[in-house]
């Protein structure tokens, strides 16, 4: 092999690595037991733990992986919600998966900082997005299904968490 086949074989690695490193692949989905919470609506798996990492301040750290659906899911969003001992909001914030589209088994971390206000009694999390039911058509409504988005609940996402 001459000098500049070699060359070649090494921009060729080096590219691909590079490739891999930007489409998220350089930092995997940790194991599924590492996570104390888990839910899924039969396209959308969330994995996640909760902690309070400052006085006045909740997180919820996860994983969302689209394990089933041959359709991406698309621009996936999160609203935590502070919820008070009589059902109604104190605090609230919006966050998304880091990638905007989730293709099958190929997880997207999120992050989601709440700052409370002090009454929170418990934590909800509402989270939506465009997936296989819409026919994959997204923000644009180019699937054949139409544009509406799927929108989920779960309750009490951070269970035990000392007020």
């Amino acid at each position: 092999m001459c000098f500049w086949e070699r060359r070649l074989h090494v921009l060729a690695l080096v590219m691909c690595l590079g490739a891999l490193t930007a489409c998220g692949m350089a930092k995997p989905m940790p194991p599924f037991d590492s996570f104390a919470h888990r839910i899924t609506d039969g396209t959308v798996a969330l994995y996640w733990n909760y902690s309070r990492p400052a006085a006045g301040g909740v997180r919820v750290d996860g994983w969302a992986n689209n394990p089933y659906s041959p359709a991406p899911i698309k621009d996936l969003e999160f609203i935590l919600y502070g919820v008070n001992a009589q059902g109604g909001t104190v605090s609230q914030v919006k966050g998304s998966a880091q990638a905007y589209m989730i293709q099958t088994n190929e997880p997207s971390q999120f992050t989601i900082d709440l700052k409370t206000v002090g009454g929170e009694a418990r934590y909800d999390l509402v989270y939506e997005y465009y997936g296989s039911a819409d026919g994959g058509g997204g923000r644009f409504g180019m699937g054949a299904g139409g544009s509406g988005r799927q929108q989920n609940m779960a309750r009490d996402v951070c269970a035990g968490l000392a007020p």
